[in-house]
């Protein structure tokens, strides 16, 4: 296993969050300030760890999937590279729905791009379903990427 993969599964570590709703219901979204500083933290906490391991954190990256109240099925994605303040805007949104996060690590070992979820809440399986479409869409972008520079 390598020094990222061993990261990866220290951050995942530990228990899942509980399910904030019943199967069939609709989440009320978290603040908007909560939300962001969750995400905030999370990425941070995972550089820290690449650090600690020997790797470079900037190599780790994140974006927060939500969804729209219009088209729930469809995931959306906000990278935390982008503004905060529009991050507070467009969360502050009452058909905005956040769901979690999606991490891409690359792993210099392994030459790989490891893409993984990560919850802000136990989510239903309707849920569930969007933010693993969110994570196929980034593996299929990070395909698409390899393939024009190879």
């Amino acid at each position: 296993m390598s020094a990222a993969a061993r990261v990866r599964r220290d951050f995942q570590l530990g228990r899942r969050p509980r399910p904030l709703v019943a199967e069939g219901e609709i989440a009320e979204p978290l603040h908007p300030a909560v939300l962001w500083q969750r995400a905030v933290d999370a990425l941070a906490l995972l550089r820290a760890r690449m650090q600690a391991a020997g790797l470079k954190p900037e190599h780790a990256e994140a974006a927060i999937v939500y969804v729209e109240r219009a088209a729930p099925d469809e995931p959306r994605v906000f990278t935390l590279a982008e503004d905060r303040i529009r991050a507070l805007e467009l969360f502050a949104s009452e058909d905005v729905i956040p769901l979690g996060m999606i991490f891409t690590q690359h792993d210099e070992q392994t030459r790989q791009r490891a893409i993984f979820p990560y919850l802000f809440f136990g989510l239903n399986q309707r849920g569930m379903a969007v933010l693993r479409k969110a994570a196929e869409r980034e593996i299929a972008a990070a395909e698409m990427i390899q393939r024009a520079v190879n």
